[in-house]
């Protein structure tokens, strides 16, 4: 669900900034002294095909700093513009897309090679994930590479497992490169010295695990099946990366991705804000941003480059799996 409501787009940032104050200026002056750097998890395509998953889970030099974010990020509100791209759309086919991300970011998104029968499969996963074989159809047609866009789940079809709930105790028992996160800290966790009811109170208590789906995991057959629809089997597949996050958790700051990216929420709800123009420039350069909630079954995606944040649910638990595109 969309929100444009300058209160809700303040509110985000007072939690995503951690703090209750409501002046601008305590807003920029928090923002300017902050030295924490946005991460995230590298995809395992041909720029990282001889990184092991412990390597993928580490600082990026293609990040932004809290300390460059200018005193309009504090004010930022979501357009009211929903402007769709399809002129005969359906209600149903997509909440919203924002604006073109222009030429300069179009030129540096995935070059992803499409299999050329991919729009006469007939129910395939990714059809399940976006809802229809036509909007599937319609996304790579004419969304992907241009500019982010929001499927919300409801009225298309109900998710089944492994597509929707999770299992933490699953992956806690498969997975050995299990990232700790809490504003803007990072440990690996020690199965030695973390046990799994140990990993519970972390994330009740605020903080966010970060799984990158490997093989023994429950969710990766649901990966191969991804990759597979998209021709992209192997060693340069897509990356998969569960984000298990306790209430108010931010796992990351703002931040852009150095590939495409197609996040499908898995439970709870979790807040996004996202860039809506001046793509490619300084995050100081940009003065228009998006808000989308996100709950179980919707699906967001967010073209490379292009910034954005999330926090989860103030009262639950929220997980959402990103689908890195190579």
């Amino acid at each position: 669900m969309v929100d444009s409501r300058q209160d809700r787009a303040k509110a985000f940032f007072y939690k995503l900034l951690g703090t209750t104050m409501k002046s601008a200026s305590t807003i920029v002056a928090i923002v300017a002294s902050a030295a924490s750097v946005a991460a995230f998890i590298s995809p395992s395509c041909r720029s990282h095909e001889n990184q092991t998953p412990s390597s993928a889970v580490s600082m990026s030099g293609s990040v932004s700093t809290l300390a460059d974010a200018p005193a309009a990020i504090a004010a930022a509100v979501a357009t009211d513009d929903e402007s769709k791209i399809f002129d005969d759309a359906d209600d149903d086919m997509i909440e919203f897309v924002c604006n073109d991300i222009g030429a300069e970011l179009r030129e540096q998104q995935a070059e992803l090679q499409l299999p050329s029968d991919y729009d006469t499969k007939e129910d395939d996963i990714l059809a399940s994930l976006f809802g229809s074989n036509e909007i599937r159809n319609d996304f790579f047609r004419n969304i992907f590479g241009h500019r982010v866009a929001y499927f919300p789940s409801n009225r298309h079809r109900l998710l089944k497992p492994p597509m929707s709930g999770f299992d933490l105790s699953s992956l806690y028992d498969t997975n050995e490169w299990i990232s700790l996160r809490k504003r803007g800290s990072q440990d690996m966790l020690d199965k030695e010295q973390t046990s799994y009811d140990d990993l519970t109170e972390y994330i009740a208590g605020g903080g966010s695990a970060i799984i990158p789906v490997i093989p023994g995991d429950y969710l990766h057959d649901t990966k191969e099946q991804i990759d597979h629809a998209l021709g992209v089997e192997g060693e340069y597949g897509t990356s998969m990366n569960v984000y298990h996050s306790g209430p108010s958790a931010v796992a990351l700051n703002i931040h852009y991705d150095s590939y495409p990216v197609i996040v499908l929420q898995l439970q709870g709800e979790k807040e996004w804000i996202i860039q809506n123009d001046n793509f490619g420039q300084n995050i100081n350069d940009i003065t228009d941003w998006r808000n989308v909630t996100l709950t179980a079954g919707d699906l967001l995606y967010i073209p490379k480059g292009v910034h954005h944040a999330a926090t989860g649910d103030p009262e639950h638990g929220s997980t959402h799996a990103t689908i890195g595109l190579p």
